[in-house]
């Protein structure tokens, strides 16, 4: 764990009060935590950026909003970057560092020691991966650790009926990964995992519009595009809206105004879409003819990317599966870890066997 702005010190000094339990959704670009409160929760997203010393990176500077806002921005001396990439920590160091600020954010007000945090990460992580998660967990305090698949997190934060052995599908389009998961007894029976998200959209913007108007901008100004005009191509009757980025032109160094509208976000959006649609055939044609009307009838989209306009009538045209956009797209990973931190036991198989009586 680290001291903000200072040097690692000790374990047994690094441990803060925290809460008795706590849900993360530890993503590649916001980290949510859930605390449970009575029957709701209390909510925290923080952007899952570290900044430290260049030639020190045990020197933790800043964390989440206040590193986010140093991105592209820093002097020589000081380095802000995403510890997670396509939903895989690149920096065990700087993981550590925003998961500890996490777990602070979770229990300012609390008093008590914590207890238990579950962690929700890409269905398809190596054991490797998922030992690193846990190894986190550990050295920011915790003394039980969990992992599990962000597709069945985001089922049980949605609600869904996970007990029934009828089936149900969740479709989880984070940052930097994308978890398509079908359920039911409250397991997961597939999954299907792609190393593609809403990242790569924006990424995407950038491009086009380097192509189209010989503008650079930045990572955030792509986001905010993609968050204001954003749609996909469908066959939906969609109204193309427009808004205003400041990049910098190629040609003269200097500020430009560009105009950035739904269908070139559409366009940057499509291969991702794709992807999707593709990864969401195979689970389709792995499916066993007991579990269809199941997921027919209740199918979920969560995650950021999942409010882009047109994306549940594309994947209605693509597949034929009726889906529903959550209301609360990138809280509910978050919800159902702190759901299972809550009843460590929910998820074994005779708990979930006595769920349907």
């Amino acid at each position: 764990m680290f001291s903000f702005g200072k040097k690692k010190v000790e374990q047994e000094d690094r441990k803060k009060a925290l809460t008795s339990t706590l849900g993360i959704d530890l993503g590649t670009l916001n980290t949510v935590v859930a605390k449970p409160s009575g029957d709701k929760f209390d909510l925290y997203k923080i952007p899952s950026v570290v900044a430290v010393k260049k030639d020190d990176p045990s020197y933790v500077l800043a964390v989440g909003e206040e590193a986010k806002s140093m991105l592209g921005r820093t002097p020589e001396d000081i380095i802000a970057v995403r510890p997670l990439r396509k939903g895989v920590i690149e920096s065990v160091a700087q993981a550590e560092a925003l998961l500890v600020f996490a777990m602070e954010m979770g229990s300012e007000e609390d008093t008590t020691s914590i207890d238990r945090i579950v962690i929700g990460i890409p269905g398809d992580a190596s054991e490797v991966e998922r030992n690193a998660v846990e190894e986190i967990g550990r050295k920011a305090g915790a003394s039980y650790v969990l992992v599990i698949s962000e597709g069945l997190s985001a089922a049980i934060g949605a609600g869904l009926p996970i007990a029934e052995a009828a089936g149900t599908m969740v479709i989880d389009i984070g940052a930097g990964s994308s978890d398509l998961v079908v359920i039911s007894l409250g397991g997961i029976t597939d999954i299907e995992t792609i190393r593609w998200g809403g990242d790569d959209v924006d990424d995407n913007i950038v491009d086009q519009v380097k192509q189209k108007y010989e503008v650079e901008i930045g990572i955030h100004e792509a986001e905010k595009a993609k968050i204001k005009v954003g749609m996909v191509h469908s066959n939906a009757d969609l109204e193309i809206e427009t808004t205003s980025l400041i990049g910098k032109c190629m040609k003269t160094n200097k500020p430009k105004e560009i105009e950035v509208d739904s269908t070139m976000v559409a366009n940057a959006a499509e291969p991702i879409v794709v992807k999707i649609v593709e990864a969401l055939a195979a689970v389709l044609e792995r499916l066993s003819p007991e579990l269809i009307s199941g997921v027919y009838n209740k199918t979920i989209v969560v995650g950021g990317t999942s409010q882009l306009k047109g994306l549940k009538e594309r994947i209605f045209e693509e597949v034929g599966i009726p889906v529903e956009i959550s209301n609360d797209p990138m809280t509910v990973v978050a919800k159902g870890a702190a759901i299972v931190a809550a009843e460590p036991r929910a998820l074994e198989p005779e708990v979930r066997l006595k769920a349907m009586k």
